[in-house]
């Protein structure tokens, strides 16, 4: 048996909804307006998490950009975010300190 596509329309376009197992279609239109209306209270609790999860990361992601433009004032980092060479370092000179000799 070949599976069937779900698909919902967002912003006039055609959306695959994945993890659907099975679909029950209801012909009343009474049971069908209920539905309706749990999947609105569904979608409405999601989207308030979503709002209250950023709320409450905005914080740490403010701090994480303060860090960053730390050190990347004082020369640490550049602004691709990779490590910048040690500024009382040679460039020749192996910032994990001299090669280990072996016995």
């Amino acid at each position: 048996m070949k599976p069937t596509r779900v698909e919902v329309l967002i912003d006039s376009e055609r959306q695959p909804v994945h993890g659907i197992t099975n679909i029950v279609v209801h012909d009343d239109p009474e049971t069908a307006r209920a539905v309706a209306e749990r999947i609105r209270e569904v979608q409405d609790a999601m989207t308030a998490l979503a709002r209250a999860y950023a709320e409450a990361a905005r914080p740490a992601m403010e701090q994480l950009v303060r860090a960053f433009q730390t050190m990347r004032e004082a020369g640490l980092v550049h602004d691709n975010g990779k490590p910048a060479r040690h500024p009382g370092r040679p460039a020749w000179q192996s910032p994990y300190g001299p090669a280990q000799r072996r016995k």
